[in-house]
């Protein structure tokens, strides 16, 4: 076992848009983790602009779980251009670089119970968001599927954690062939009535600034991970960084952020983040360290 003294030696580490918050902190936390093994580990990571991208390089955003079930050609008109005006709403808030998290989570609420109003009555189009989720295999930053390889090899739980539509990004990751055993999903999944067609969500609904151990607690990944005591966790929200708040027992968590365009928000993520990556389309970083923990 080899301890690292610094990252000089990780090429990951040292590109321009990959910034530490505190790198002595962080090297605690590595070492940690490469002391305990991979059998003391979880990976929790969001979805959407997380585990895909949040632009190609051709400069087309991608799509959002909502917004692959938006795109469904049965999907009716007046339900898309609600769902367009809501987010032309409420995206820039969720984005917004001053607001304080208090005021964006009235926002998000108001948001979600909007969307979700939006969603009863439409009959779900499965064929057609299974098309759609092929479509989004080549969103997928670079390295996930490695990611997913290697958490399969060793057995570390992956837990992809959404606020987004949970069918959406169920099908997403089996067109990808990442839904594997070990990789279970907590999202906003529809509750149907007997003709299929959606009466709301299941549960409490799920948003930006509530994912955290409440809304895992009941689930079959936390009973998972209670002997698993560091944690690798990826966003690309503030509200992310909370994701592994309230698990008692885990002692090393190294938080992975990765900020698009709004660069202007870059000391904010340093506040919640360990690691903040700008405008990368691939997740080097995260499978640099894992490649140090055996």
């Amino acid at each position: 076992m080899k301890l690292l003294a610094n990252f000089g030696s990780i090429p990951a580490f040292q590109k321009d848009n990959v910034h530490l918050r505190n790198e002595e902190e962080l090297l605690q936390k590595v070492n940690k983790m490469i002391q305990d093994g991979h059998s003391k580990l979880q990976i929790v990571t969001d979805f959407d602009h997380t585990l895909t991208r949040h632009k190609m390089d051709n400069g087309k955003t991608v799509l959002t779980s909502f917004g692959m079930f938006r795109e469904c050609p049965s999907i009716p008109q007046h339900y898309k251009d609600e769902d367009n005006r809501l987010s032309a709403i409420y995206k820039p808030i969720e984005a917004d670089p001053v607001m304080s998290t208090e005021e964006k989570i009235k926002h998000m609420i108001d948001w979600y119970t909007a969307a979700h109003a939006l969603l009863k009555g439409v009959k779900l189009p499965r064929d057609e968001l299974m098309e759609s989720a092929r479509k989004m295999i080549e969103c997928f930053r670079k390295g996930v599927a490695e990611m997913i390889e290697w958490s399969r090899v060793r057995q570390v739980p992956v837990l992809v954690f959404s606020a987004g539509l949970g069918e959406s990004v169920t099908a997403a990751l089996t067109a990808a062939n990442f839904l594997l055993p070990h990789v279970k999903v907590v999202s906003n999944f529809l509750a149907f009535d007997e003709d299929d067609r959606i009466v709301g969500i299941k549960g409490e609904v799920i948003h930006t600034y509530n994912k955290n151990e409440t809304a895992i607690k009941k689930t079959e990944y936390y009973d998972m991970v209670q002997q698993r005591c560091n944690v690798i966790l990826m966003g690309d929200n503030i509200g992310d960084a909370g994701m592994a708040e309230g698990m008692e027992h885990c002692s090393a968590i190294i938080k992975v952020g990765f900020l698009g365009h709004h660069e202007s928000n870059l000391n904010n993520y340093l506040n919640k983040f360990d690691i903040v990556v700008v405008n990368e389309p691939s997740i080097d970083i995260v499978n640099a360290i894992l490649q140090l923990i055996l």
